[in-house]
């Protein structure tokens, strides 16, 4: 397994702060953070009841949210997580441990982003 990109490209991130400034951007990132320990909750429950389909659609719900604000280590980990879930596998347990670590931090990453971008007036540098 290699090494996890960076957590976060910021861009994704201005991109929707400027098209719907603050309010936009911390109702989406917050809808996010509210969705994704579900998505991951029913991914492991998934995961244990062998419905491969179950888990690779919660998993692909995490590539999609992740993808859209710039989340790249949780993107990236969740797409490893989705596909080898399609052809009906169980992922490696490394693999799983990188995708909890990344939603881990996520939350995190997030919030300090979020808050430089609109104290810094969407400039990303």
């Amino acid at each position: 397994m290699s090494a996890l990109p960076h957590p976060l490209d910021p861009v994704y991130l201005a991109d929707i702060f400027e098209a719907g400034g603050e309010s936009l951007l911390r109702d989406i990132v917050a809808t996010f953070l509210d969705d994704a320990p579900r998505r991951h909750r029913s991914l492991h429950d998934a995961l244990e009841a062998g419905a491969w389909d179950g888990a690779a659609l919660s998993a692909h719900a995490l590539v999609s949210g992740s993808s859209m604000l710039g989340l790249t280590s949780v993107a990236s980990a969740a797409r490893r997580v989705e596909h080898i879930l399609a052809e009906h596998r169980r992922p490696p347990a490394a693999d799983l441990a990188a995708l909890d670590a990344a939603l881990a931090v996520a939350g995190s990453v997030l919030a300090r982003a979020v808050d430089g971008l609109v104290a810094g007036g969407g400039n990303t540098r």
